[in-house]
């Protein structure tokens, strides 16, 4: 084993420790905001009893149905929302006019809440699947839209020079010098555009589906079970903290070490 992996290794179990230790603190002052009875017992119910509704909800299989469901339909629209703003964002640098328009009015979009998409999408489309991936589409496809132009834009000249000057054009510049220069950002435009379409499918589901963890969410409020409202903003917390952890950020550092942006290396 060598001396980066162990401090790879000792850096991780730090992190660890450090997060274990912040979610005992916050369990423990939970704990004893509840025993002070500042709040009634219906508006914030103890850990134990958020607990109870977790083994309730996960024994009867709503929570991994609703989380099934709920990621089914975030993946797909996503995989569209990346696929339509890359290829776009590609578009605006062909084309200096269309994309200097179009990367100004994608900032004012970009803006909009997600939320206010519903509306629009219930009138436009219905309350159905493709609704639903309609808002979480419109939510992230902006993001990713402006981070590819500024990702290919801010390329430092000075790359693509030397690489015409070695003999390469057309493809091989793109493939060899545009891309792997353009990745590293791209990939954090990638995570907030994913940060956008979590929040927007949590936002569809409360108001156009019945099923899905918007909707867990959504028959907690309307029967006042605070415990399961809880227990459903914890698990869409975990599942986008550990996406985004497990998997973007992941990509993200391997992508920078690759290419030598790592500082801490």
């Amino acid at each position: 084993m060598n001396e980066n992996t162990q401090f790879k290794g000792s850096h991780n179990l730090h992190d660890a420790a450090n997060a274990a230790l912040f979610v005992a603190a916050f369990l423990g002052m939970w704990q004893i905001i509840f025993m002070l009875g500042i709040w009634p017992k219906i508006s914030l119910p103890s850990p134990i009893l958020v607990a109870e509704n977790f083994a309730k909800i996960i024994w009867n299989g709503s929570l991994p149905q609703s989380i099934g469901i709920t990621l089914a339909r975030l993946i797909g629209a996503f995989t569209i929302s990346a696929t339509l703003g890359i290829l776009i964002g590609f578009t605006m640098i062909k084309f200096k006019g269309f994309g200097k328009t179009l990367n100004s009015f994608s900032a004012g979009l970009l803006s909009f809440p997600s939320i206010a998409w519903v509306p629009f999408s219930i009138l436009l489309i219905g309350f159905n699947e493709f609704g639903i991936m309609f808002v979480v589409i419109m939510s992230s496809i902006f993001s990713i839209m402006i981070s590819t132009y500024s990702s290919i834009r801010n390329i430092p000249p000075i790359y693509l020079d030397a690489a015409r000057n070695m003999g390469a054009r057309g493809f091989l510049l793109f493939r060899y010098v545009t891309i792997p220069a353009a990745t590293p950002s791209l990939i954090i435009g990638l995570r907030q555009a994913w940060s956008f379409a979590w929040h927007a499918i949590i936002g569809a589901e409360i108001l156009m589906s019945i099923v899905g963890l918007g909707h867990i969410l959504s028959v907690g409020r309307e029967f006042l079970d605070m415990s399961q409202v809880i227990a459903s903003m914890i698990t869409i917390f975990a599942i986008g903290l550990l996406v985004d952890r497990l998997l973007l950020y992941k990509l993200e550092d391997k992508v920078r070490r690759k290419w030598g942006l790592d500082l801490h290396r």
